[in-house]
């Protein structure tokens, strides 16, 4: 923001997903205070989404049955629950694009983020920001 200017700069392109949460330490803060949107790459984890039958998985799981959703729609669901925050996930096929927009209409419960949480704790504060 220094080099740029105010208002020169619209999006911060990060990786972020319910495992890996570093940037809500310090960039997603820094992002809400400067008016920058957060754009979150591999919101599902660069092939790492939780399988249905690990606890994580269950977790989302549980949640996505009783909305009426998949698990993926609510863990996209968690991480723009933060009105500044929008994803990027990867789709190769209409019915995925059509399911990843859809997630924009959950409404998550303050029990379902906490259920989310438990299963996906927010780290320590990194040293660097992790990438792919």
């Amino acid at each position: 923001m220094r080099l740029a200017g105010p208002g020169r700069i619209a999006c911060n392109q990060v990786l972020y997903h319910l495992a890996e949460r570093a940037v809500e330490h310090a960039v997603l803060p820094a992002c809400e205070r400067l008016g920058v949107a957060l754009v979150a790459y591999s919101p599902f984890g660069s092939g790492r989404f939780p399988a249905a039958s690990s606890k994580r998985g269950r977790v989302l799981a549980e949640i996505a049955g009783r909305l009426g959703a998949t698990p993926r729609q609510v863990a996209l669901a968690c991480l723009v629950r933060n009105e500044n925050v929008l994803t990027i996930p990867k789709s190769a096929r209409e019915e995925h694009v059509r399911e990843n927009a859809a997630a924009g209409a959950l409404e998550l419960s303050s029990a379902d983020r906490a259920s989310i949480e438990q299963a996906f704790p927010l780290g320590p504060k990194p040293r660097a920001l992790p990438t792919i």
